[in-house]
Formats: C-alpha cells, sequence, structure tokens
C-alpha cells in the first residue's frame, strides 16, 4: 500500500526518492541513499537490511546489479518484497516478488522509477512518470516529486484487497546531491494529508536548507537562524 518515485537529474546531480503510503512513518524503513549518487527503496512488506545491504556493497565497490540482485535474494521472503534502485551511470533496477499484493508493478522511463503496491491501477505508476516527466523544467528536484505524488493521488492512489479506498496516512522525501554534505530529507510519520503536509514542510525547509549547509561548512559569519524570513 505504497507509491515511490526514485528520480534524478543528469543536469545538477541531484538524486532523490519521494513516498506516499498508508503506513505510519515510511521514512525510517522503506528509503536509503547515497548521497549524490543513488536511491533506494525496499517496499511491501519492508525489510529495511535489503536496503542497507544494496547501500553497503555498492559503497564497497560492488557493482550496482549485482548488489542488487544478491540483496534482495538473501532474504527468505523476497517474495513478498519490492524494491527499486536507481543511480547514475548504471541502469535503473526493480524487483517485485509474487507474493506482493496487486496491484503492484513499476514503470520505468530514463531518469525515473515509480513503484507501488495496493494500488487502484496501473495509471498509479504512469502518472507518476509522465507528472514527473512534463513537469515545468525550472522547478527543483524536491517539487517534481512531491508533485508526482500529488499525481498518483489524484489517479486513485491506494486501494485495499476489498476495492475501497486506502488513504495515504504517511511520507517523506529524500534529495542529494555530491556537493552538499547532508540531504534534504524530511518526513511526515503520521497525518490526513501527507503529501500536503510534506510540499508545506518541503517549501518552509528548503531555504533553510541552504543556510544549514553553510553553518556546517562554517558558522563563523552568519546571523542566527532566527532573525532570518523562512
Amino acid at each position: 500500500m505504497t507509491f515511490s518515485i526514485l528520480a534524478k537529474n543528469p543536469n545538477t546531480k541531484e538524486i532523490g526518492i519521494a513516498i506516499a503510503t498508508y503506513s505510519l512513518a515510511v521514512g525510517a524503513t522503506c528509503p536509503s541513499f547515497i548521497k549524490g549518487e543513488a536511491v533506494i527503496t525496499s517496499q511491501s512488506a519492508t525489510n529495511p537490511k535489503i536496503g542497507e545491504k544494496i547501500k553497503k556493497l555498492i559503497l564497497n565497490k560492488k557493482d550496482p546489479e549485482n548488489a542488487f540482485n544478491s540483496s534482495i535474494k538473501e532474504d527468505p521472503f523476497y517474495n513478498f518484497r519490492q524494491v527499486a534502485l536507481l543511480t547514475f551511470g548504471n541502469k535503473p533496477l526493480v524487483f517485485t516478488g509474487n507474493e506482493v499484493n496487486k496491484y503492484c508493478g513499476s514503470v520505468i522511463s530514463d531518469n525515473c522509477i515509480a513503484i507501488g503496491n495496493y494500488l487502484a491501477g496501473k495509471n498509479v505508476l504512469d502518472s507518476m512518470i509522465e507528472n514527473f516527466e512534463n513537469e515545468n523544467e525550472n522547478i527543483s528536484l524536491g517539487e517534481k516529486l512531491i508533485s508526482s505524488l500529488l499525481s498518483a493521488k489524484n489517479s486513485g492512489g491506494q486501494k485495499s484487497l476489498e476495492g475501497s479506498e486506502l488513504p495515504e496516512r504517511s511520507g517523506c522525501i529524500i534529495v542529494s546531491s555530491p556537493e552538499e554534505s547532508f540531504p534534504v530529507n524530511l518526513r511526515i510519520d503520521f497525518s490526513s494529508n501527507p503529501i500536503k503536509d510534506l510540499s508545506e514542510l518541503y517549501s518552509k525547509y528548503i531555504g533553510m536548507h541552504k543556510y544549514y549547509l553553510k553553518r556546517a561548512y562554517n558558522p563563523k559569519d552568519l546571523p542566527p537562524q532566527y532573525k532570518l524570513n523562512f
């Protein structure tokens, strides 16, 4: 009962992931990232160890495809899992086990992956890709990711096995780049409208993110944050 989008911007070298789901605190368990290099989701009967193992192997110079496949197959319940990996310089990778609840699947484009389960239909995934590819090029990668989540929700979102609508109750977004010492990493752990809340949080936070990066690098001449108009 989750829909996710993983995407990258080859021009800015940013890479990110955004997720919305019925489950609570999705940002605590599903996403993993390697700064400016990769984003991963391990979802559907989530086992966070899969994403962390993929990350560890890539950091240890393992080929991403081998890291992806071996990490999944080491899990005795891999058929219940859904996993995706997006990197720079390698093909997008997806896996959906045959025990993952329908509708489930993934759609891959040049610079993004849409993946989900307990969905109203494939159109939910298609809408995420189409929205991402057709969104205003002048907005940030983070804004495009959140916009794609909203498109998925408006295209039917999540459905129970009985066919009733499942609301989103949590969401998260991570965006990183090689030049930044830490990523944008925001979570809505429990909400009646987490996509809206995530959008508002991102809008409020993004200006402060630049301040926090500067503060981490050299806080000497920066004003206190309460004097900033964010």
